[in-house]
Parts: structure tokens; C-alpha cells; sequence
């Protein structure tokens, strides 16, 4: 499948969303794909049915959304998503500039950002990727100050998070400073985009947008615009991997810690 196949049943997700209710494959058909300048035809009847991945329920009234049966994350579990921003690529020889989070939780929606002194300057090539200048986190804390502030959030969630090896990599020894094991149950947004997009050869967060027909991502490469973006993209993912049979995110982390 092509990411253009993905664009499309995003549209007819999008378009059964705003209707809130069930609609004929042939009716989601006309309303959706005719409008792309398509032709009517029963030839549309089975294009569509090649769209309909797990978000779909089918039912003799018509096609709907799983989504309108059961939630994400499930009640009465807890999901963190989750971004952070860096001086560089390593670890140890770079510093956490900026970490976002959203928390949902029963319906709750708990959002945490914070720009963090890095205790050096950085590097023009990051400031031009991210926005954040060295003067704009002149009189912010310092990074165990921040994360002791988020522990609270991240407790008994499941993390998902966008290339999860890299935040971890920044936070898990920072957190095991401080005195804390960063041992909760991870998804990836990328290994998820391998079982529930295989036509994807780029799975990327640019690609994972594009993909779901999100548009362009606001304020990319700041952590609560991609933040925002990851959990847009793994809602999707979660009803395609589910496909009406609901499941704990956690069981679902195909990464392993």
C-alpha cells in the first residue's frame, strides 16, 4: 500500500467523524472520493473496500469508527506522550533543551512543557532547527529540576513516544540521577507505523503526518508541536492495530525497554 492509500482512508475516517454516524460503503464512497474528482462507478464501491483498515466497523447500517466503541488510551489506563529537544545527537556529550508531555488519563488531559537550561550554549544549528536560542533558556532550571517536576505525570503510563531509543537515551540516565527508574511499558510510534502502515518505507514523524493527511506539523521540532503531532498519528495506529478488539496500550509496546 502506498501512502496515498493511507491519505485516502484517513479522509473517509475524517469524513465519518463529521458525520458521527454510521454511512452506506456507497454513499462514504460518493461523498468522500467522488469529491476528489473521481468518477461515480460501482467501481468505487471496491476501491473503498480496499480503505477500510481496522478503524472501520462494518455493519449492515453501513461503515463506522471503532473509536465510537471504545477509547484510547482504555479507561482507567494512564498514556504519556512524550518529546524532548537537544543540544545533539549523544547522550553523554549533549543536554536536554525542551521537554513536553500530554498525559491522558480517563478522559483527563494533563499537558506539561518546559524549557530547560542546558548549562552551555547552543549550537547555532539547533537554534535554527528548533527555534530556542541560548537567551531563551538563560533563566530556565536545569534539567533535573524539570524532570524532577514530571516524575509525578509519568507514573504507572504507558510512554509513547517518537523514536523512543533517542529520549530514552537522554532521560533514563538522568532520571537514575536523581534516584528514579524509568521502567515504564514503551511504545514506539515508528515500530507501531511497521505493523499498521507496511507500505511506509520512511516512518519518520514528516512521513507519519503526511500519511494521516495531518497537514504541515505546527511548530516542528519544538516538543509540544511534535508531541501533539505523535499523539494524532498513534491514535490512528492504536484502532488500526486494535481493528475492534480493544487492548491496553501497554500491551502493546512492541519496544522493549
Amino acid at each position: 500500500m502506498s501512502p496515498t492509500h493511507y491519505r485516502l482512508s484517513t479522509r473517509l475516517v475524517r469524513h465519518l467523524r463529521s458525520a458521527g454516524c454510521h454511512l452506506p460503503e456507497r454513499l462514504l464512497a460518493e461523498q468522500v472520493l467522488a469529491l476528489q474528482g473521481w468518477p461515480k462507478g460501482a467501481w468505487l464501491n471496491d476501491l473503498i473496500g480496499n480503505l477500510l483498515d481496522g478503524r472501520f466497523e462494518r455493519l449492515g447500517a453501513g461503515v463506522g469508527l471503532w473509536e465510537w466503541k471504545y477509547s484510547f488510551p482504555a479507561q482507567g489506563e494512564a498514556v504519556v506522550v512524550l518529546d524532548i529537544e537537544t543540544t545533539g545527537l549523544s547522550p553523554t556529550d549533549h543536554e536536554i533543551i525542551e521537554l513536553a508531555l500530554i498525559r491522558l488519563e480517563n478522559g483527563r488531559r494533563t499537558v506539561f512543557e518546559r524549557l530547560v537550561n542546558p548549562g552551555v550554549l547552543i549550537p547555532p544549528f539547533i537554534s535554527r532547527l528548533t527555534g530556542i536560542r541560548s537567551q531563551d533558556v538563560r533563566d530556565a532550571a536545569d534539567i533535573y529540576t524539570v524532570l524532577e517536576e514530571a516524575w509525578p505525570l509519568l507514573d504507572n503510563a504507558t510512554l509513547i513516544i517518537q523514536n523512543a531509543s533517542f529520549d530514552l537515551g537522554f532521560l533514563q540516565p538522568r532520571f537514575k540521577r536523581l534516584g528514579y527508574r524509568l521502567d515504564n511499558p514503551v511504545v514506539d510510534t515508528i515500530h507501531w507505523a511497521r505493523k499498521a502502515l507496511p507500505g511506509l518505507t520512511k516512518r519518520g514523524l514528516d512521513s507519519l503526518a503526511w500519511a494521516f493527511d495531518l497537514g504541515p506539523i505546527p511548530a516542528r521540532h519544538r516538543a509540544m508541536g511534535d508531541v501533539e503531532t505523535t499523539l494524532q498519528v498513534a491514535h490512528e495506529m492504536y484502532y488500526m492495530l486494535t481493528a475492534g478488539h480493544p487492548a491496553p496500550t501497554s500491551q502493546l509496546a512492541f519496544m522493549a525497554r
